[in-house]
């Protein structure tokens, strides 16, 4: 089994020198982080035994040069080009991704730009990624999809291909106050794009509720301990936080650079490494610093700030200003504070070497991280692992998706200068058995659940969700071959009786239940399909009579209303009870859903016969999920002893007497005669009663849910109706 991983960039990025192509190993996270578990397949018993990477090259790439660096890529570093201009990847990165996506998805609105063009154009690389990786992809291949840069691509694929499919975000979602800030069509569309993945993993519990959140109030999808049900599969929003290669930080030599600690006599360092963006903080950690220096003057010539800025996105506007404040505040520091043997703030605006890295952070007392907002922070973990000698103080944002595993850390608020001030002096006065111990459970943690574990976790996940779906759909799905058995089954009998429920069946769930009422096709289906004698329609719906005999009364069907309170034959056409019922019940139940209706704006009550409906599908999505239950729990609690049911459905909550069920009513229509041939389609949780009642031979369907009593699923409420169709033309 193949694993194909889709990011926007190669693991390997290419230049020209010299009219000559230059393939160097992307020192990307993702690429360093996925190494060690991708070099792994095939050596132990893993399903997954190779695997295939898919990316951006980095440049434009002329048509005479594509297949030689397709097969370049590909025989040496199991990688996929997706050729794309350098000008339309510098539209949508420096576009809809990092003026958009990025400031938005990390609480900073005032940096955001919302330009029609940028979202086209991100529309547009994600659907050429989803044409190459078809082409690429094979009938059993894995598909993991990683970060805002393709969050079109799952729901692309889908459409188009039923392999399991994963998403990784490796950036915070944020709340849905500050998601709904896109505007509404490429909101929307996200969120369904990720949706057409089986799992979508977020580094923390946070985000993956922010997004659940999102998803409610957007969408009006609602989740089961984190599972969404579609028709035909289901999808499932995890957490998985990823690790870094552990042994490789700590067990690292990184000769010749040095990495001894500063002796007694010598000045501490404080680590600061970033890349330049600004939720990283790094404005807020140097007055931090500053602060530092004004409240404890004791360390002046003691300690020193060793900043490392990484360049990034050195375009944007933003980044520039950000550039041109570090480098006032950094002089105006060493300028009111510096000595002539004394700097301060080392300021170095690069990137290091990986050795030199490790050596940098075995040599610093502390390493102050303080992000106003930041998905994990994998420097947080590498600086922790790269201790050999656990001495060491890590200072981290409350804000970095890290804080949640390295608890013994001092965590702090980045925007509060003063406990950036205060954590460095508490740090540095940490005693060394104290760091000791700290950074020795921190270690342990992070060997553990090292990058392989999160990895192999997120494509357990995946499997499993990925064969729940595919185990139930196939199973039951009600395919070509069983519907021309189940036609020839109706042509042979001599008595058939079809049990259709109505809504979510026959026609759509509708906000507005007035907007159910049957059109012209479906009422002339019903009389095809009622044209002989030797047939038996019977349609059960929670409706009350005057609405059931308005729309179908003219029809030749049987009917049933109020789920069956009320039953009225084809043959006489006049209602009259299933059972002697009481409806003094309503004096108890009247009042308390009157109370909720009072509390939730948009609720309202339907009164009938023999039982109450309680709708909320003009409510508040969010409001109005939480309130049902607290509804449905109240009613079953006074309802125990007086024989009354509580039946919750789709944005409805009903109440009717005890003892009448679908089963007990289909087994009422079943009797009448002997039927050789039994069949019932439902949509509903009230409809798997009627399932459990009919014979075993019966063809029982049930529609839109996999889960299910019934024999046999169909994906669809027009898939039924077409199911219909072809009876009636039999």
């Amino acid at each position: 089994m193949r694993l194909l991983i889709v990011s926007n960039r190669l693991p390997v990025s290419l230049k020209k020198e010299k009219g000559e192509f230059v393939f160097e190993k992307s020192a990307g996270g993702l690429v360093s982080g996925l190494s060690d578990f991708l070099e792994g397949l095939g050596k132990t018993e893993e399903e997954i035994d190779e695997y295939i990477w898919m990316g951006w090259p980095g440049m434009t790439i002329e048509k005479e040069d594509e297949e030689y660096v397709r097969k370049t890529v590909q025989d040496e570093y199991n990688a996929s080009p997706v050729f794309l201009s350098q000008k339309l990847m510098d539209k949508v990165y420096l576009g809809f991704c990092n003026k958009t996506i990025w400031p938005l998805f990390h609480y900073f609105p005032n940096y955001a730009s919302f330009d029609n063009e940028f979202w086209s154009e991100y529309q547009k690389v994600n659907q050429m990624f989803c044409d190459e990786v078809i082409k690429v992809m094979k009938p059993n291949d894995i598909i993991w999809v990683h970060d805002y840069h393709l969050f079109l691509l799952p729901g692309m694929l889908r459409e188009k291909v039923k392999n399991p499919i994963g998403f990784f975000l490796h950036i915070p979602f944020p709340s849905f106050e500050m998601y709904r800030l896109f505007p509404k069509e490429s909101r929307s569309a996200i969120l369904e794009g990720l949706l057409g993945a089986d799992l979508i993993g977020f580094h923390t519990y946070d985000y993956a509720q922010y997004f659940l959140r999102s998803v409610l109030r957007i969408l009006g999808k609602e989740n089961h301990m984190g599972t969404i049900d579609f028709p035909d599969r289901m999808v499932k929003v995890g957490t998985f936080p990823m690790g870094i290669e552990y042994d490789k930080f700590n067990q690292m030599d990184v000769s010749p650079f040095p990495s001894e600690k500063p002796g007694p006599d010598e000045p501490q360092i404080v680590l600061s490494v970033d890349r330049l963006d600004y939720s990283k903080g790094i404005v807020n950690r140097l007055e931090g610093f500053e602060l530092f220096l004004k409240k404890h003057p004791e360390w002046h010539g003691k300690v020193f700030l060793n900043m490392i800025v990484v360049p990034s996105r050195t375009g944007v506007t933003s980044y520039q200003k950000i550039k041109r404040r570090l480098d006032e505040l950094v002089g105006q520091i060493n300028g009111d504070y510096g000595k002539v043997n004394w700097t301060p703030i080392i300021y170095q605006y690069t990137s290091l070497p990986h050795k030199e890295l490790i050596a940098q952070y075995r040599m610093s007392a502390v390493s102050l991280i303080t992000p106003l907002r930041d998905g994990m922070n994998l420097v947080a973990k590498e600086y922790v692992a790269s201790l050999n000698d656990q001495k060491g103080v890590l200072i981290l944002s409350e804000f970095t998706g890290a804080a949640k595993e390295l608890g013994e850390t001092i965590i702090i608020n980045p925007n509060n200068i003063d406990e950036i001030a205060d954590s460095i002096a508490e740090a540095l006065s940490i005693p060394e058995e104290e760091q000791m111990r700290r950074n020795k459970i921190m270690q342990k943690r992070l060997k553990r659940y090292n990058v392989t574990r999160w990895a192999n976790d997120f494509m357990d996940s995946l499997l499993d969700i990925s064969r729940a779906s595919t185990f139930t759909s196939k199973s039951k799905l009600l395919d070509d071959e069983r519907t021309t058995k189940l036609l020839e089954n109706y042509k042979s009998a001599s008595n058939r009786i079809v049990i259709v429920n109505y809504d979510g069946t026959l026609v759509p769930v509708t906000s507005n239940p007035e907007k159910a009422r049957p059109g012209e096709e479906l009422l002339k289906l019903l009389e095809n399909l009622n044209k002989t004698d030797d047939t038996d329609i019977v349609i059960i719906s929670g409706r009350g009579r005057d609405d059931l005999d308005a729309w179908l009364g003219e029809t030749p069907v049987n009917l049933t209303a109020e789920h069956g309170t009320w039953i009225r034959e084809s043959s006489t056409r006049k209602w009259k009870l299933f059972k002697p019922l009481s409806n003094s019940w309503k004096e108890v139940v009247l009042p308390i859903l009157e109370m909720y209706t009072d509390r939730l704006p948009g609720s309202f009550i339907v009164e009938r016969d023999y039982s109450i409906s309680w709708h909320y599908h003009k409510a508040d999505i969010e409001q109005s999920s939480f309130l049902s239950r607290e509804v449905s729990d109240h009613l079953l609690s006074i309802t125990t002893n007086i024989g009354v049911q509580v039946m919750p459905g789709k944005k409805v909550i009903e109440v009717s007497n005890s003892g009448i069920n679908k089963g007990e009513l289909a087994m009422h229509w079943v009797s009448r005669k002997k039927y050789d041939f039994v069949m019932a389609m439902g949509a509903g949780w009230s409809d798997e009663m009627l399932f459990y009642a009919l014979p075993k031979h019966a063809w029982t369907v049930r529609v839109g849910m996999l889960k299910t009593a019934a024999r046999f699923v169909l994906k669809k409420q027009k898939d039924a109706v077409a199911l219909l169709e072809r009876l009636g033309r039999s």
